[in-house]
Order: C-alpha cells, then structure tokens, then sequence
C-alpha cells in the first residue's frame, strides 16, 4: 500500500507506463478500521473515486483531506470478501498488508 502517491492536482490518477486503467467508480466511501495507532490521514470515511488496473485498485480522495490517494497492489489483498446485504449499499471488506516504505 501507499499513501498520496498516484494522484494529480485535478483529481485524476497517475499509473505507471504498463498499465492502464480497467475499470473507474466514482462516489466510492473507504473507511479504515484495526490500526493501532490510528494516523490522522485513515481518519473517518474517505468519499472519492476507484480506478482497477491489471495490478492494483488506486482510491483517489475529492476534496482536501489528509488522504489524496491511497494504493492497494493486489498481492496486498488479503481475506477479501463481497458483500450484498439486502438493505444497503454493496461493499469488499478485506485487510491491505503495509508495504515496505509505502507510507
């Protein structure tokens, strides 16, 4: 995982030259939970956009918060599980393993 390394001043998101983008949602909420201790930048609920490249799924924050992007490379992704409740919004709950020197 890395922090704030893949966006640009107006908003989008910067990949490396051998990829390219799959997939874009926007009006996506990502919420951090299980950090000891808690850095302000994974602080509350995050409202931005997802891009999905062949290697990694790179969230891109609207607005100016602490957290302007935030990497998750795929060989990171552990116990990863889709949701689909009845009565609300569908969400993936999953743990992202820090990298070395991501943050």
């Amino acid at each position: 995982m890395a922090l704030n390394r893949n966006h640009s001043e107006g908003g989008g998101v910067i990949v490396n030259n051998s990829e390219n983008v799959l997939m874009t949602y926007d009006h996506i909420e990502i919420t951090f939970s299980d950090i000891e201790p808690m850095p302000d930048a994974f602080k509350g609920t995050k409202k931005g956009s997802v891009f999905l490249t062949p290697y990694r799924v790179i969230f891109v924050s609207k607005g100016k918060d602490a957290m302007q992007s935030f990497v998750m490379p795929f060989y990171l992704l552990k116990d990863c599980e889709i949701k689909q409740p009845v009565f609300g919004a569908n969400y993936i709950k999953g743990t992202v393993k820090a990298e070395a020197g991501g943050m």
